[in-house]
Formats: structure tokens, sequence, C-alpha cells
């Protein structure tokens, strides 16, 4: 049974920025969609990744971590505990300290007072971590996105390509009918009719390899928000839309505040508290005592109380400090290598989509238009015995090559354009 698969031919309407905000995250959306109606169970791109942002077990982690820096935020909040002891002395002893004649005992309570800010310090930490969660969680739904954009434009190649197989078919039975009514006129020799029977048989595995491909890359996509049985026949969509893209030096500038950059910001910040929190350890505790002693000797009683501070505080907490500060340093430069990571991989994406582009429009304007007329001339003249049947499948197979040299292209820019706006975390269209 034979499906047909349409691609919609238009330019894009800017559905990214609603996603941007409306999930938190720059889209990575290169594709138009086809209206609903025109197909019982087409897939549009925005369906596909708002499935996955809401059901992807990856981004159900979050809320647990939140939930247990909450926890910590409480448990930092604390003030020291306060300890009961109890102390005996003189009991069951030899001559005057025998029995409980010489008793004494001593109930105290006593607690650390915190001093330098420590106990805000240790809350400030938590709230900062829990930014870095809050980061985290917007970089790995933008790369969910990103893995959607490509799956989703995996589906739209292996549908062009079906019809392409399709395509393919029909001029393989189109050639043999050719070959048949001349090897019966006797013009042709029978060897031609079993390479056109071949030709055929080729062309029908060709197709069922690309349903099977069709298939595989519409689980893989369905896969991505928890589903193992696709409830989708096709997804909607544009293979051969582009948007005209930015310069490159906006697009890099773009770059710099995507989420995987915020990290940074966030992280320095985590960093910087953790210092702050390391010269907290300067200024020494005070540890306190009050409690009451009873002397059974002389039967009376009397308050005791006590305070202690360890000496050298700011010696053993320059180590801390400066473990802090090279860590926090470490950040920075971190941040200068990903960055240039980022610009080698914008211009790589940039300059590989132009190419591609380029490539397309080389194609359909120049190339199969050529291919085309050669086939038909080829074909009239193999008709009238003037071409072989090895030059007709020749221009044939080199029009099909063409043509899939064209999917293969546009699947990449469309590709190169998803990795542009995941590294951005904007769409690549120019704004007004």
């Amino acid at each position: 049974m034979k499906k047909q698969y349409d691609c919609v031919l238009s330019s894009r309407k800017p559905v990214v920025l609603a996603l941007v905000y409306s999930l938190l995250l720059a889209a990575m959306a290169p594709l138009t969609y086809a209206d609903a109606g025109q197909q019982e169970k087409a897939l549009g791109l925005r369906e596909a990744m708002q499935q996955t942002l809401q059901q992807h077990p990856s981004l159900q982690v979050f809320p647990l971590r939140q939930q247990g820096l909450e926890a910590q935020k409480k448990t930092a909040n604390l003030k020291p505990a306060y300890v009961v002891g109890a102390e005996v002395e003189n009991v069951a002893g030899t001559g005057e300290l025998s029995g409980i004649k010489a008793l004494e005992t001593r109930v105290t309570l006593s607690s650390v007072l915190e001093l330098g800010d420590k106990r805000q310090s240790r809350v400030d930490l938590v709230e900062q971590q829990s930014d870095v969660v809050r980061v985290d969680r917007k970089v790995k739904a933008l790369d969910l996105l990103g893995q959607v954009t490509r799956r989703f434009i995996n589906v739209l190649n292996s549908q062009e390509r079906v019809k392409l197989a399709e395509v393919g078919l029909e001029l393989a039975q189109t050639t043999l009918k050719e070959v048949n009514r001349r090897v019966s006129a006797a013009v042709a020799p029978k060897a031609d009719l079993g390479r056109a029977e071949a030709s055929v048989q080729q062309a029908e595995l060709t197709l069922l390899a690309e349903q099977r491909q069709f298939e595989s890359h519409r689980m893989a996509l369905a896969n991505l928000w928890g589903s193992y049985q696709p409830a989708f026949d096709e997804v909607s969509g544009s293979l051969y839309s582009f948007n005209e893209a930015m310069p490159f030096d906006a697009l890099f500038s773009k770059a710099q505040q995507n989420p995987q950059i915020e990290m940074f910001a966030a992280e320095a910040r985590v960093r910087d508290a953790e210092v702050r929190l390391a010269r907290t350890q300067q200024v020494a505790d005070l540890t306190w005592s009050v409690g009451i002693r009873r002397d059974e000797g002389i039967d009376d009683s009397a308050l005791v109380a006590g305070i202690s501070m360890p000496l050298f505080s700011q010696e053993r907490a320059q180590s801390r400090i400066e473990a802090a500060l090279a860590a926090r340093n470490e950040v920075t430069y971190r941040r200068q290598d990903v960055l240039l990571q980022l610009h080698t991989e914008l211009y790589r994406a940039y300059s590989g989509r132009s190419q591609a582009i380029t490539s397309i429009q080389k194609l359909q304007q120049h190339i199969i238009p050529k291919l085309n007329t050669s086939l038909e001339q080829t074909r009239v003249g193999y008709q009238r015995g003037l071409y072989s049947y090895l030059d007709l499948l020749t221009v044939r197979q080199d029009l099909l090559n063409a043509r899939r040299a064209v999917i293969e292209a546009a699947t990449a820019a469309l590709k190169y354009e998803a990795e542009i706006e995941q590294l951005t975390a904007e769409p690549l269209a120019k704004t007004e």
C-alpha cells in the first residue's frame, strides 16, 4: 500500500518565540506546520516539544533536587544545638570518699554562640545552589528540545526519502514497460529485460528500506516523551523552508547569553558564597555553659558557668579561603574555554548551513532541471534506438541521486539551523 507524505513549501511562521517564553527557554523550531486538518494523525514540532518537556524522565529529577535543597536550607538555618550534661565525682571511693558522703554532682546546659554571620552564609550558599539547579534544568530542557528537533527533522527526511523511493519505483516500472515493448518488438536484447526487471526489484527493496527507516525514526521521536507506540502516522512541516539568518557576530553575541553560559554565572555565585562561608571561619565561635553543682560533703549547691574559644582561627581558616578562591577563579577560565568552543561550533554550523543552502539552490535551479531534460531526451532516444538501456538507466539514476542530494542537503541545513538556535537559545530568523 502506497502512502503519500505531503510537505508544505512555505515560509515559517514565528512560532518559536512563543516557545521561548511559554517553555521557559528558547526552542529550536526550524519548520512550519501544515494545517491540522490536512493529515489525520500528523504531529507538529511544537506538540512534540511540549510532550517531551512534560513527560521526559530527565526533567522530573529537578523538582526533587529543589526539595532536597529546601531541606538543606532549613538545616543550614538552624542554630547550634543545646547540650545537656551531667557529671558525678567522689562516688564509691574509700575512706572519707566512701559511699556518697562526698558526692559532687554537676548538671550543665551548653551550646555554641556562632559569630561572624556563619548561619546566614550557610543559607546563602544553599540558595545559590538552588539557582544552579534552576539553570541546569534550562540547559537540560534546551538540550532535549534540540534532540526533539533533530529527530523531527529525521522523520521529515525519511518521509521525503520514501516519496523519492516511490518515484524511483515508478520510473523503474515505466522503464520496464518500455524495455518489454522493445524486446517484444525484437529491437532490444533480452538481457535488457532482465536488467530492467532486476532494477524494479531493487527499487522495491529501496522503498521497503526507506519505509523501515521511517518507522525507526518515528519510534525514536515518540520515545522522547516516553511513548513505546507512536500515536502519529507522520509529521507535518517543510524540509525546504529556511530563515534568513542574522549576521554571525549578532548570533555569537546572543550565544554568550544562553543557559550554558548562564550556568557559569550561577556557579560563580555558588563559589562566591563558599568564599564568604570560608571567611566566616576566621571568626572563632564562643562555647558557653551554665549549670548547678551540688556538694553532698558540705550540703551546698552553687551555680557554675564557663566560656571557651579556640585560638588561631584565622590561620586555620586561611587554607579554606584559598581553596574556595581557587575554585572561584577556575570558573572564569572554564567559561572562557567554553566560549571558545561555542564560537567554533557556532561558526561550523553557520558556514555549514550556508553551504547546504547553496547546494540546494544549485541542485534545484540548475542540475535537476538539466537531468530532467536529459532523462526525457534519453527516453525518447531509447525509443528510437539512439541510446542503449544503460544510457537510460544512468541518466535515471543520476536524477534520483540529485534529488536525494537535495533531501540530504535540506536535512543538513535544518539540523545546522537547529544547532544554531540551540547554541543561541533564540530563533535564527531576523526579528524586527
